[in-house]
């Protein structure tokens, strides 16, 4: 008997923002094309592309030349003054099946791809979130669009990237009752208090260090004062509840207000201070708080190290479960934006 070959599908890719993030993912997913198109029956064809400067739609763009060109020019095209503009109209046109937003999160609001997101679900385009200022700010608007135009809206880009805390969340968990969650969710945090409390390194020079390796961004603050933690909690909070926290209603404290004594005492006494994003659900509410803690060996995260994660559940019907790695990094990430493409292209 002659086994039947798999049908191949094929979805015009979009993509918000062409920065370390989405170029990641499109190297990622180039390299390994054939791989995907033999076990998941699916290519991804890329069709339009929005940066800072400048916007590109047509029906095949080639991968190699598109790199080469924001190599060597830092544009993907010719230079336009507004190319989100001419993003929106191409999803009105319903050019692409599939949208990656991967622009840099505003700290303030829901930022300026949101009109972009919530017209692409409205037109049934299923969209992949890594910009975490929509879901932060406008998150139960998005999930409720989603669910009315059938739209694939995929997450786990924005909660931890390699560590699979919304997967975990919305899929595994579903169901058990989860009441609580704890967690290292900023791998910068991490790898500068570790520097600090065993290298001996200063605040200032540990983050040096960490934006020359590329573990923190120039503008380090949004990491180590706590309010990436902040929205990856809110992100946590809204999959778990349908419900976002404000952001302004969230105790939150960041590490660079710790002094470089203390941490290193701490460490000394067989203990590490790591910073902790907290969520409760309380009769379907969900409840943030942030901050440095002390914890000690008897901690199930007292194992994250350097620029790992780790993430704890507590759940009503299938007990407390512990997950731990997911270290920061660009192929890590590309990885965790790939897991979405799959989940949507088996929906």
């Amino acid at each position: 008997m002659v086994k039947k070959k798999r049908a191949v599908k094929r979805y015009n890719l979009g993509l918000l923002g062409f920065g370390n993030v989405n170029r990641a993912f499109i190297k990622h997913y180039h390299a390994i094309r054939d791989t995907i198109r033999r076990k998941y029956g699916f290519v991804l064809d890329l069709a339009m592309v929005c940066d800072a400067k400048s916007f590109v739609c047509r029906k095949l763009i080639k991968i190699p030349a598109l790199l080469e060109k924001k190599k060597k020019s830092s544009m993907i095209g010719t230079f336009c003054t507004d190319p989100l503009k001419k993003c929106a109209r191409a999803i009105q046109e319903t050019k692409v099946d599939i949208m990656i937003d991967a622009l840099p999160s505003s700290k303030a609001d829901e930022g300026p791809t949101y009109p972009l997101l919530t017209s692409a679900l409205r037109n049934g385009i299923s969209v992949i979130c890594v910009n975490k200022a929509p879901l932060v700010f406008k998150g139960d608007k998005l999930f409720h669009l989603a669910k009315k135009h059938h739209a694939y809206l995929g997450l786990s880009g924005t909660t931890a990237g390699s560590l699979p805390t919304a997967g975990i969340v919305g899929n595994e968990l579903a169901g058990s009752g989860v009441c609580a969650v704890r967690g290292i969710v900023n791998g910068t945090s991490n790898y500068v208090l570790d520097l600090v409390g065993f290298a001996k390194y200063t605040v200032i020079d540990a983050v040096r260090e960490a934006v020359k390796l590329g573990i923190a961004e120039p503008d380090y603050r949004f990491d180590l004062n706590g309010l990436d933690t902040c929205f990856k909690m809110i992100i946590l909070g809204l999959i778990l509840t349908g419900k976002i926290v404000n952001l302004h209603h969230i105790p939150c404290a960041g590490i660079l207000q710790l002094k470089e004594e203390d941490i290193r005492k701490v460490v000394t006494q067989g203990k590490l201070i790591r910073l902790i994003g907290n969520l409760t659900v309380d009769n379907g509410e969900p409840k943030i708080r942030v901050g440095p803690e002390r914890i000690d060996d008897h901690d199930p995260l007292f194992a994250v190290r350097g620029t790992g994660k780790g993430i704890m559940f507590k759940t009503k019907y299938m007990g407390d479960l512990t997950v731990i790695g997911g270290s920061s990094g660009r192929t890590h990430i590309a990885a965790a934006i790939l897991k979405d493409v799959i989940s949507f292209c088996k929906v």
